[in-house]
């Protein structure tokens, strides 16, 4: 009974491991903003909002909700037919990116330009860079992140067939 209990605990150890953080399956990192006169262009072709992830790499908050909703979501087929998803990394004045009207400018600008003051934000626009649903500001609940992503895909989803 003792050995029974012993290799209980031993499996319980394991599988607790197995489902940790550091054996998680890596996702690939979200698409870099280059370019929004072409992202616009898909997102008119494909009739899907735009997701923009406004973030900062010295943000904890920033890594946590790619690492663990974002990125994930990115990826999932059930989510890549709905939404276009680009970063915006707030504190590069060095990388540029072009707006929506074609005109070539920084991402720490454009990130201005949508009055971003704290990261993580993410913001769902058309393919004129419009917003289409409530702005979600920093990782308040990682427990329902990823319903308040999803409402804001929705929220756009709609925005677009009413227009």
């Amino acid at each position: 009974m003792k050995n029974i209990l012993q290799l209980l605990g031993l499996l319980a150890a394991i599988l607790a491991c197995a489902g940790s953080p550091s054996f998680a399956q890596p996702f690939p990192p979200l698409d870099v903003a280059d370019d929004f006169v072409a992202i616009g262009k898909l997102s008119a072709a494909r009739k899907m909002p735009i997701m923009l992830v406004f973030t900062r790499p010295d943000c904890p908050y920033c890594a946590r909700a790619k690492k663990e909703h974002l990125e994930p979501m990115h990826v999932s087929q059930s989510y890549g037919g709905k939404v276009i998803m680009r970063e915006i990394i707030t504190a590069d004045a060095r990388t540029l990116v072009r707006d929506f009207e074609g005109n070539p400018t920084t991402h720490d600008e454009f990130a201005r330009r949508y009055d971003v003051r704290s990261v993580p934000t993410v913001l769902v626009v058309d393919a004129q860079g419009k917003p289409l649903a409530e702005p979600i500001i920093g990782l308040s609940s990682n427990d329902f992140y990823n319903l308040y992503l999803e409402q804001a895909i929705d929220a756009g989803r709609i925005a677009l067939r009413q227009r």
